[in-house]
């Protein structure tokens, strides 16, 4: 998967990073397997929490802190009327995060933290998630207990609380194919929608980041502060050799527009753009991961191909 620019500065600065970890299988709090503390006979973290179920308002979260959670936990507080979610799905969520040693939110979309998303399957979320959440319903105020690392590298408890908004779909590109300009790589889609170079990049690259629209699709744009969705493919221009691709993986890609989660050609140049668009971006060194081999690694110094299909766009609060 392509790498983070840097470090996120804060354990919520990617909110779908904590609903990943919330219920995950190999954490007790210390950082040691379950065989290390958690005992099934422990009493379900979530029955010491009182959640509010009136979805037109923020969910409020109520218990004595500190609240002890010694195994992960996860129940529907609300079931919704929408459609069953499946294995492989992605899911769409608007999340809020209860600190359980004080009580105190740490992020809510509620009050203009970033929505979030998860594909739940078992490489991604753990057995316990997954197993969870193909029992929920679009529609549905869920919630989880588990413990997420921080950006020092401590293990904090959590209480998520998530209103599930919809499943991601199509998952690939749909809308009108655009005239592009014939300065940039030529592309060609599979069946399933996966693109690749038609051959190796030609002359010099693009001295600054370059966009161009393959397919316009026909939702609403994506602006700053969106959590987009997407799948990607991506190459390096001096030979055209392909470095990583979401579609190999089985699994969209999903961050936080313009929070610095991501190399920058990808943060600033993927606004604008009507969901179920593709677009390539080719990014120079300067806005990708630099000339410093320390930093940077194996794609230090060179210049990126990058084919993305802009699945979903979740707004924040403010913006939707």
């Amino acid at each position: 998967m392509i790498s983070r620019r840097s470090l996120l500065s804060s354990a919520l600065a990617a909110s779908a990073a904590i609903g990943l970890a919330a219920c995950s299988d190999d954490q007790d709090g210390s950082g040691s397997s379950d065989g290390g503390g958690a005992s099934d006979s422990a009493t379900p973290a979530l029955d010491g929490v009182t959640i509010s179920k009136d979805l037109k308002k923020a969910p409020k979260v109520e218990f004595k802190a500190p609240l002890s959670i010694d195994q992960p936990d996860a129940r529907t507080i609300v079931a919704g009327k929408g459609a069953q979610i499946a294995e492989g799905d992605t899911v769409i969520w608007r999340p809020l995060y209860v600190d359980a040693s004080s009580g105190k939110t740490k992020q809510s979309w509620w009050e203009g933290g970033p929505a979030g998303s998860v594909t739940v399957t078992t490489d991604q979320i753990g057995e316990k998630a997954a197993d969870f959440l193909v029992t929920a319903t679009v529609g549905s105020r869920v919630a989880l207990a588990g413990w997420q690392q921080d950006a020092s590298g401590s293990m904090i408890s959590l209480i998520q609380v998530a209103d599930i908004d919809r499943v991601v779909s199509p998952l690939r590109a749909k809308g009108k194919v655009q005239k592009t300009s014939g300065d940039l790589p030529a592309v060609k889609l599979g069946k399933d929608g996966a693109p690749s170079l038609e051959g190796k990049p030609e002359g010099d690259p693009p001295s600054k980041t370059t966009r161009e629209v393959l397919i316009e699709g026909e939702g609403d744009k994506t602006q700053k502060g969106d959590h987009l969705v997407m799948q990607y493919t991506g190459w390096t221009w001096d030979d055209g050799k392909q470095f990583d691709s979401s579609w190999e993986r089985k699994v969209p890609f999903g961050f936080t527009q313009g929070q610095g989660d991501v190399i920058t050609g990808w943060d600033e140049h993927l606004t604008g753009l009507p969901i179920g668009s593709q677009v390539m971006l080719v990014i120079p060194p300067k806005d990708a991961y630099g000339t410093d081999e320390k930093s940077g690694g194996e794609l230090a110094g060179k210049t990126l191909v990058f084919v993305i299909d802009i699945l979903d766009a979740a707004p924040t609060q403010k913006n939707s």
